[in-house]
């Protein structure tokens, strides 16, 4: 359990929460939150998603196995190049 205080800014009333909770939280500077107030508890949670993790595009290509991409191609070749059975529209 981390203590912290209340401070003035301005006009406002400025509440800091320590590095390791937010890093915990996976919040960032500039994150809107959403501080709701119930008998003598706040609660205060992200406004929206908080992005856990972000992958690049390399990071998520390695994660394809173009061997099974190949398998999967040959084994539905023959089902996308038939002709039509039915009344399916191509």
């Amino acid at each position: 359990m981390s203590l912290t205080r209340l401070r003035q800014q301005g006009g406002a009333v400025v509440l800091t929460i320590p590095s390791d909770i937010a890093t915990n939280m996976g919040w960032r500077v500039g994150i809107k939150l959403d501080v709701k107030a119930s008998g003598d508890t706040i609660s205060i949670k992200p406004a929206g998603r908080v992005a856990r993790g972000r992958k690049s595009l390399a990071t998520l290509l390695q994660g394809i196995d173009e061997e099974e991409v190949r398998a999967f191609n040959e084994a539905s070749y023959d089902e996308l190049n038939s002709y039509p059975v039915g009344k399916e529209v191509i």
